[in-house]
């Protein structure tokens, strides 16, 4: 995990209580985090793999991070449910993090924004 500040872990953190339907405690750590979602993540892929299809799609994890982190699991015989957490997390980390430096409030109205 790279260094964030931590007001974009706690937004991550209500994120992912919202489109995973899950409980998170509101000053999570990463690890924490990274946990709670893990065990939704296999409860998701047992029970509901369109759903956890759908929410990767949403969160715009790369396609073949999940495939390379898939294979290697099936090859090692590993949970490839922390890992894939991770790369929700952490997907969800830059785009908050693309978010606020290129926030536009500078500008002076709502016309001149693009």
């Amino acid at each position: 995990m790279t260094a964030q500040p931590a007001q974009y872990l706690q937004e991550t953190a209500a994120w992912t209580r919202d489109n995973f339907e899950i409980s998170v405690p509101v000053n999570v750590s990463y690890e924490l985090l990274e946990e709670i979602l893990a065990e939704k993540l296999q409860q998701l892929i047992s029970e509901n793999f369109s759903r956890f299809i759908f929410l990767l799609y949403r969160t715009d994890v790369a396609e073949k991070k999940v495939k390379g982190i898939l294979e290697d699991a099936a090859a090692t015989g590993e949970d490839p449910y922390k890992p894939i957490a991770a790369l929700i997390i952490e997907r969800q980390l830059q785009k908050i993090t693309s978010r606020a430096t290129y926030k536009q409030n500078d500008l002076p109205d709502d016309e001149e924004r693009w």
